[in-house]
């Protein structure tokens, strides 16, 4: 299995899991990307969602309504699947190193300062590119495939965002949604 493979079948089972009921209140699904034990060569991708009642819930802590729906602090943490982790998903942790050694960007912990500079900062940036280039294309496909739309019963955007927010977050989500889907996000982004 391919870790595109890994990561499509892993996020299928965990959008499949949320019922009935809270599918209804659905109204944002949340790809958070991040580097287990900060090392670059471990991205992970923690597949999560929000309802419409933790919106209305968080508003009096948010200083206002679009950052209540759209700051990922103030969201349900409803953690469906942590993909790449090393203790809880070993088989994508490995399929992802194998993934990183065929894209040629493995590399050892440098014991030179210098050489983290020169080599492994330059080679750390395209690992985190491809892994985000690659969840763009996860999202895409769940929503040309159906697959959020059935588990939903409606289109939601994906946002792809780390705990800060930037223009390449807003870039990447509307990238890995349809026309249109993410704007209140990106908006959001980039006016907030």
């Amino acid at each position: 299995m391919t870790y595109q493979d890994h990561l499509r079948t892993l996020a299928e089972r965990a959008i499949a899991s949320i019922s009935a009921g809270e599918a209804e209140d659905v109204y944002v699904v949340s790809f958070f990307i991040d580097n287990e034990r900060d090392d670059p060569r471990q991205p992970t991708l923690t597949i999560r969602y929000n309802t419409e009642a933790q919106c209305r819930r968080a508003i009096s802590d948010a200083s206002d309504e679009a950052e209540a729906r759209w700051n990922y602090a103030f969201w349900l943490q409803n953690e469906l699947t942590v993909i790449g982790d090393l203790t809880r998903d070993p088989d994508g942790a490995a399929a992802r190193g194998q993934w990183i050694s065929e894209l040629g960007l493995w590399y050892d912990e440098p014991t030179d300062p210098e050489d983290w500079m020169t080599t492994v900062g330059p080679t750390a940036a395209l690992i985190e590119a491809n892994f985000n280039q690659a969840c763009v294309q996860l999202a895409r496909d769940l929503h040309s495939d159906g697959v959020i739309k059935n588990a939903i019963g409606k289109p939601v955007p994906v946002t792809l965002h780390e705990l800060e927010y930037c223009e390449g977050i807003a870039r990447r989500t509307e990238a890995a949604n349809p026309p249109g889907l993410a704007d209140g996000f990106t908006t959001w982004v980039r006016t907030g």
